[in-house]
């Protein structure tokens, strides 16, 4: 079934690609797109039905905060190629793509040892190259 866009739609996921580098939760996001279209922002829970629906579709990965009860939400759709696998750093909350030769690497040597590694489905954690330059000073 054709999925119709609709201007708050539109509005929202303009704001995720724009916001992408880190992920935000539900009332920051509102709040952002209130900051930026006051006019035409849509309230609280149209933005939590759209983003769920953008979750159910694997354009948007919800991710939990920390080690909280709190979820965060971050656009994945990007201009690496399809088949790559994600790291989210768990200092700043960073999506780092990680190329798709490494990636089918990984799930190669994964398969190996009896695992077959779902790259839609699989984000790394880890720490981010600045996160991880701080730990080290």
């Amino acid at each position: 079934m054709k999925q119709y866009q609709t201007e708050q739609k539109r509005l929202l996921c303009e704001y995720l690609r724009r916001h992408s580098a880190l992920p935000q939760s539900i009332h920051q996001i509102a709040e952002g797109l209130r900051a930026e279209a006051p006019a035409l922002a849509p309230g609280k829970s149209t933005v939590y039905r759209l983003v769920n629906r953008l979750v159910e579709q694997g354009e948007v990965r919800r991710f939990v905060r920390g080690n909280s009860r709190h979820f965060v939400y971050q656009m994945l759709s990007c201009a690496a190629p399809a088949g790559h696998l994600h790291g989210r750093c768990l200092v700043c909350g960073r999506i780092v793509h990680i190329d798709a030769p490494t990636s089918h690497e990984l799930g190669r040597l994964l398969g190996r040892a009896g695992f077959v590694l779902d790259e839609g489905q699989t984000t790394l954690l880890g720490l981010c190259a600045a996160c991880g330059e701080r730990a080290r000073a």
